[in-house]
This record gives structure tokens, C-alpha cells and sequence, in this order.
């Protein structure tokens, strides 16, 4: 009996069926391998939009001081007499990316490091654990109105204009008791009756009020003494205001720094050249643009500050010819001065002085310290 030729062999229906199986695999690799690509795709770019725990520190507007910033007259002077000057002494900035309310990504961080104008840093090396976008902003506001009190009182003292020490709030936290109560800049005469000689004092006359009951202060706020019920608060069992107090001084004349709302301390130095400026005779620059960075001490002191690569980068794109940067700054300044910018070195009000008069009558830095100086001490 002959097999039947219509029918296949149980050979050939197993090759078939290898064949079919073969067939499924391979068209089943390149779907699990596209569909293998997508999750990565995806894994990848979820992750680079991911905040990390970092700041960025850029380069930010160096502003003459002697202008003009956001169409207002930064540096004014009334009740002494002023004189015009010439050139520009520039306040240097940094700008901060990923600070409190604001985060960065893996891309922008890697980004930055290969950015010889960034500088990449933890971010609790610059905000404190848990600071809020406003309590960041008040801190930055505190600093900013305290580094002019004590920039101004620097150059009245070089000029032996007399002025006194106060305590004054420096600023009002947001939603506290005294929101709408006190201002910024008010000078405490009294609280509940008492005079205290110091911010200490102050703040120990304030805990000892009942919480929760307003207190009378007596405050000078432009020129005029007023008598305030002040709200409080209790907050950690201790009666609060929600103010910061802070050392002040009231001078002879009125002197107002307006520059928006850039904060911190760090402007103080060419605070003090400014106001020194404007009231002596002359243009102290000579005409040149100078710039630097530098917090200012009661004694004249100029201290180091964060992000003087940057600022240096900012002097220079504002075509600053000239930077004075903190002597205490010259381990980060050294080998990364910009090209045309001549970087000296000073530590006090007096050095800064000098270097800026010398810059004026010669137009250069020879005979002037430099970072590069300090590194041979």
C-alpha cells in the first residue's frame, strides 16, 4: 500500500512547525528590542529631569553704582553737598540656580561643570536644611540693607563725618506679628518705655513681654519718632515680633543704595568707595571702570565672599578694566583672572583706596598688590 502524497510526513510537519516557531521569535526580537530602547529612552530623560541637591553658580550683571540700575538712580545723597564724578565702580554679582523653591537637573549640572564660567556646589553649602524661598529672600534683604549701614559708615569715617550707633529692624519676616507694624530701616528708640544699649538688650526686652499682647515701641522712621502697639506672638514659648533686629547707624545727611532686589553682603567695599566718591571732589576712578566684590567690616576690614570666579567673569563681560578683589579671596582669584581684566589685592577700606586712586592717576596696577603677590607670603 502506497503512501498518500497529499499528506505530509510527520518530518516535514515538525520542520514546518521549527519554521513557524523561528519565524515568531524573529519577529518578536526587534519589538521587545524597540520596545527595550523606549523604556530606556525614557529611564534616561525621566532621570535627567530629575532635581538633584545642587546649586549652580553663574555669572551675573556687574552694576556701576554710580548709575543707574533698573531706571533708577542707585546712589543718592541728600542734606550734604555732592560732587560729579566720572567712570564707574561696579558692584560684581553671582547668580544661584537651584536655591529654595527652584531645583537643577543631572543635565544642567553636567552641563556646568564642563563650564569653566560655573561653579557647581552642594546646595547645603549655600541654603541651610529646610529655608524657604522667602526666608532665603529676607535673609539675602537683611545682609544687603545691614552691608550699606556699615559701608556708608565706613566712608564718613575716612572723611571724619560724625554719625552714631543705633539698633534698627533690619527686616520684617513675612506673615509675622509685626507685618504691616514695622518697616525695614526703622530705628527703635524704646520698647514698653525702656531704652536698651545693643541688639541683645532689645531682643531681651521683647521676650520678656507677655506673648501673644501687643507691645509699644517707640520708633524714628524718616525723621519722625512714632509710638507703635506692636503685635507678638509666641513661637518656641518665647514672645516674637517676627522682626530682625540689627546694628545700625543714623547719619548726618540722608543716603539711600537702591538696587532692587540683588541681597547679600558682598557689595559693601564698593559701597563705601561710592559714597566716598560722591562726596569728595573729582572722579575718584579717574574715569576708568572699576569693579570689585568684598564685604566691609566697622573697621574697615574688607572680608572674603562666594563666587568671586564668577564675578570676575561678570566684571569682564560689562567691560570693567580694572577688579578689586578680597586678599582673602586670592587662592580661588590666582590663574583665573579673565583676559584684559587687571585683578589687585586688597584687605581694607585704606588699600582699596589707594588702588583705586592709583588706577585713577596712572590707568594701571603696577606697584599695586596682586593675588599673585600673596602667593610668595
Amino acid at each position: 500500500m502506497s503512501a498518500d502524497p497529499t499528506r505530509p510526513s510527520r518530518a516535514r510537519r515538525l520542520r514546518e512547525r521549527v519554521a513557524d516557531r523561528i519565524d515568531a521569535a524573529q519577529l518578536a526580537r526587534p519589538r521587545l528590542a524597540l520596545g527595550s530602547l523606549a523604556l530606556l529612552c525614557a529611564m534616561i530623560l525621566g532621570g535627567s529631569l530629575l532635581p538633584v541637591p545642587y546649586v549652580i553658580e553663574r555669572p551675573g550683571p556687574a552694576i556701576d553704582v554710580l548709575g543707574r540700575y533698573q531706571d533708577e538712580e542707585i546712589l543718592v545723597i541728600d542734606g550734604a553737598p555732592t560732587h560729579p564724578t566720572d567712570g564707574a565702580l561696579m558692584m560684581t554679582t553671582v547668580s544661584v540656580d537651584g536655591g529654595p523653591g527652584y531645583r537643577v537637573t543631572p543635565v544642567e549640572v553636567v552641563a556646568s561643570w564642563f563650564d569653566r564660567t560655573k561653579m557647581v556646589l552642594p546646595r547645603e553649602l549655600v541654603f541651610p536644611e529646610g529655608q524657604t524661598r522667602e526666608q532665603t529672600a529676607l535673609t539675602n534683604s537683611v545682609a544687603m540693607s545691614t552691608s550699606q549701614q556699615g559701608a556708608v559708615a565706613v566712608a564718613l569715617d575716612q572723611l571724619g563725618i560724625d554719625h552714631r550707633e543705633v539698633v534698627m529692624i533690619a527686616g520684617v519676616q513675612p506673615d509675622a506679628a509685626a507685618e504691616g507694624t514695622l518697616e525695614g530701616g526703622d530705628v527703635i528708640v524704646s520698647v514698653g518705655g525702656r531704652t536698651a544699649a545693643d541688639v541683645t538688650g532689645y531682643q531681651e526686652l521683647i521676650r520678656a513681654a507677655p506673648a501673644g499682647e501687643p507691645v509699644a515701641l517707640r520708633v524714628r522712621r524718616d525723621g519722625q519718632e512714632l509710638d507703635l502697639e506692636v503685635p507678638t506672638e509666641t513661637v518656641d514659648g518665647t514672645t516674637r515680633m517676627g522682626v530682625v533686629l540689627s546694628a545700625g547707624y543714623e547719619f548726618p545727611m540722608d543716603i539711600e543704595i537702591a538696587v532692587g532686589d540683588i541681597g547679600g553682603p558682598s557689595a559693601g567695599m564698593i559701597f563705601s568707595l561710592s559714597v566716598y566718591d560722591e562726596l569728595t571732589p573729582g572722579a575718584l576712578t579717574g574715569g576708568h571702570r572699576i569693579a570689585g566684590t568684598g564685604t566691609i567690616a566697622a573697621d574697615g576690614t574688607v572680608g572674603p565672599i562666594g563666587g568671586v570666579r564668577q564675578k570676575m567673569v561678570g566684571a569682564a563681560d560689562s567691560e570693567a578694566e580694572f577688579f578689586l578683589a578680597p586678599s582673602a579671596n586670592c587662592d580661588e582669584v590666582r590663574g583665573h583672572e579673565p583676559e584684559d581684566l587687571a585683578v589687585v589685592a586688597v584687605s581694607d577700606f585704606d588699600e582699596a583706596l589707594t588702588a583705586t586712586e592709583t588706577i585713577a592717576t596712572t590707568g594701571s596696577i603696577d606697584g599695586l598688590p596682586t593675588c599673585e603677590d600673596m602667593s610668595t607670603e
